[in-house]
């Protein structure tokens, strides 16, 4: 199938595709075969591809397409908003809502720049909270892994203070 008729598949889908058919992925794929494959289709649909295009798909098309894989993108790697979302679909909904997708981040969150960090750091307070202290030390340590944000370094010395840190992590750092 060519670009344009690819494009022409994916636009006249745009009221009924999932956004698993956005990218090209089954439900249930990790976020790594997400990341590729929005990596991929924004390489090869990206709308400033289609400005001199003598094609049937116009830079408009191409742009509401591309802006609905990054849509796709923001919410299936995203474990809260992908549980939502795959919640909707089985009530028949082929995008999440607006409010839902819109869930702001806190001002720790902010702080952290890199979004799977900012993931970690979310899944380690969850953790905490309820008690799984190497749960939450693990998901903090994962999140350290990939950016030195102060907010983790921050739940790093909550969880070597948590009163069950020993039993449960031991000595570790």
């Amino acid at each position: 199938m060519s670009d344009d008729e690819e494009l022409r598949r994916l636009h006249d889908g745009l009221a009924t595709a999932t956004y698993y058919d956005f990218l090209g992925v089954r439900p249930g794929c990790d976020y790594v075969a997400v990341r590729d494959a929005f990596h991929a289709r924004a390489q090869r649909y990206h709308p400033d591809r289609f400005v001199f295009s003598s094609g049937t798909v116009d830079r408009t098309q191409a742009y509401e397409i591309y802006k609905r894989m990054t849509e796709a993108y923001q919410v299936l790697c995203d474990p809260e908003l992908r549980a939502a979302y795959d919640e909707a679909r089985v009530k028949g909904q082929v995008r999440l809502s607006e409010v839902a997708r819109a869930r702001r981040n806190t001002p720790d969150e902010r702080q952290v720049a890199n979004t799977f960090a900012r993931i970690y750091l979310r899944a380690a307070r969850a953790k905490l909270a309820r008690g799984d202290v190497r749960g939450a030390w693990i998901d903090v340590r994962l999140g350290l892994g990939l950016e030195q944000a102060p907010p983790l370094l921050a739940v790093l010395d909550e969880i070597r203070q948590h009163p069950q840190a020993q039993a449960q992590i031991g000595g570790r750092p």
